[in-house]
């Protein structure tokens, strides 16, 4: 075994967008760090686009904080450029064509939130003689020419002496408790194999899961990029629709990516290249060249967010990971956020903890959509009419069918033809015959009603699962179905509202929903139920149950 001979501050495992943006950070800190790496081509980092841009999606997300992200992410690179004297950061307009007018129309809808993030409609050709396209043009958008400031990143570290190429194994450290014992952040972890001695050891893994934490990624992506030319092809500025464009200065384009959580191999396969052709076939037109495909492995989390924190046991190990595809974006202001975590100055927003994971890890809370039918199950003893304001794919339209039996009768409402489609066969699958399904608006549920009372009716707002997600609840239509469901509650009656804030309008419409029934006040018994871990887009489960003084 060597003896140890140098005393670091911060050991740094993984050179990739995450390890890379803490090692600048510590060091414009003043603090000493190392960073081991194995170097790998392909890794996520390295082969992604390094695409900077406020909308995202298929259903066209505005990204929060966005301008907050930006302005890090661009003082971050311009300062790398600066010390490293490369350029590899460099703002592009781009262009998100629209699908459908269908979706043009739902994002223009927000157009409040898109002026302060420089977007504006556009209209125009991606190619030479193609008809005219619609969309919207970003003008507050940026790539980072990944592989270059990594490089740069690397050769800047390793002159300081800061930066070992290296296999990480999994083993190869002790922890020493000084100071106070357990929880100390005073500990000092040895690394034998490197010679070296750190007051923190800081896990930057990408897809590669470790041993300390586990759990991350724990949904890992593949990707398939190509580099193609294309025919004609006219456009300066990134291009989106369902996959991306950059034009190249070689004349090339580098087109991509494709999300495939089934396979974590970073070989080509010709799966991922028919899937971006034959997505590039609807934005251009003409034979297209492919001149190579790469893929790699996304870092992505199932709840879209990063990880930030530390580990359970040893105060002194932390991680930021699960950065996704928005690592170019996203990993200057992390980094800064972990030195805060780091140093005691802040505490780490629980939709990016570490612990979020422990959490859901060990929680006996059920699903929010099981909770919702619990309750309504307490209530049901057969015979009685419900109503599923939203039958979607159905299921809670056949939990109500079962509950009530033969003698109950069930009144289901959804606006897409889809929706009622499913659910019938869903229902004729499980042989209930006692549902009558109305292929209109929930806010018509009194009128259809007309003179019954119900004892349950249940609402999950938000979109059809495996649709078009562009199709969704309305504040207005939902507060005037929930007013007029509160109507028609037989005493002792039970309602439940499952409101899904992660879409575009989704929070405006919980916000609706939480106004009405706060003028309800103490009129019902109303119960809150939020997801576990809560965070600011997770689902809500409210419960109002009528008693007689209600009448």
């Amino acid at each position: 075994m060597a003896s140890v001979r140098q005393h670091i501050e911060n050991v740094i495992i993984g050179q990739g967008l995450a390890g890379s943006a803490v090692a600048w950070t510590l060091h414009w800190a003043g603090q000493s760090v190392l960073l081991l790496d194995r170097a790998e081509p392909q890794t996520a980092s390295r082969v992604a686009a390094g695409l900077i841009t406020p909308v995202t999606g298929k259903r066209m997300v505005v990204s929060a904080d966005y301008n907050q992200n930006f302005a890090s992410a661009k003082n971050f690179y311009r300062r790398v450029e600066t010390e490293t004297g490369e350029a590899f950061y460099s703002e592009v307009e781009m262009l998100r064509l629209f699908e459908d007018e269908q979706r043009r129309a739902a994002f223009l809808e927000r157009s409040d939130k898109a002026e302060s993030l420089k977007i504006s409609e556009w209209e125009g050709k991606v190619q030479a003689g193609q008809a005219v396209q619609q969309g919207i043009r970003m003008r507050q958008a940026a790539r980072l020419d990944t592989k270059r400031y990594l490089s740069a990143t690397r050769r800047h570290f390793e002159e300081l002496g800061s930066y070992r190429r290296t296999e990480w194994a999994e083993g190869d450290y002790q922890y020493t408790e000084r100071n106070g014992g357990k929880g100390s952040r005073a500990a000092v972890i040895t690394l034998a194999s490197q010679a070296v001695t750190t007051n923190r050891l800081i896990m930057c893994t990408g897809a590669a899961t470790t041993k300390l934490f586990p759990e991350v990624p724990n949904n890992p992506a593949r990707g398939d990029i190509l580099t193609v030319r294309i025919p004609d092809y006219d456009r300066p500025e990134v291009v989106h629709r369902s996959i991306w464009i950059a034009a190249e200065n070689d004349g090339s384009q580098t087109v991509g990516s494709t999300y495939d959580w089934n396979n974590t191999s970073t070989a080509p396969t010709v799966k991922g290249r028919q899937e971006i052709l034959g997505k590039l076939s609807r934005i251009v037109e003409g034979p297209v060249e492919v001149l190579e495909q790469v893929a790699a492995v996304r870092p992505t989390m199932r709840d879209y967010e990063p990880v930030l924190g530390q580990h359970q046991k040893w105060p002194n190990v932390f991680i930021l990971n699960g950065l996704g595809s928005k690592g170019a974006l996203k990993a200057p202001m992390l980094a800064k956020k972990l030195l805060a975590y780091m140093t005691g100055a802040t505490e780490v927003e629980s939709e990016h903890s570490y612990d979020r994971l422990l959490a859901r890890k060990t929680t006996l809370q059920r699903p929010l959509t099981t909770l919702a039918q619990q309750v309504v199950s307490e209530v049901l003893k057969g015979g009685e009419t419900v109503i599923d304001a939203t039958v979607g794919n159905g299921f809670d339209t056949c939990f109500l069918a079962e509950s009530v039996g033969t003698a109950g009768r069930v009144i289901g409402f959804d606006v897409q033809h889809s929706a009622i489609e499913s659910t019938s066969r869903r229902l004729k699958a499980g042989g209930f015959a006692n549902v009558d399904l109305k292929e209109q608006s929930h806010s018509e549920l009194k009128t259809a009603v007309q003179a019954e009372t119900v004892t349950a009716v249940m609402f999950n707002l938000g979109f059809l699962p495996r649709s078009d997600k562009t199709i969704v609840t309305k504040a207005a239509s939902s507060t005037l179905a929930i007013a007029a469901a509160l109507e028609v509650l037989e005493p002792h009656g039970i309602l439940t509202i499952l409101a899904y804030r992660g879409h575009d309008g989704g929070q405006d419409e919980y916000e609706a929903v939480q106004r009405l029934l706060l003028a309800y006040g103490e009129q019902y018994d109303q119960q809150r139920i939020d997801s576990v871990p809560a965070r600011q887009t997770s689902p809500v489960l409210f419960i109002l149950r009528k008693t007689e003084t209600n009448e």
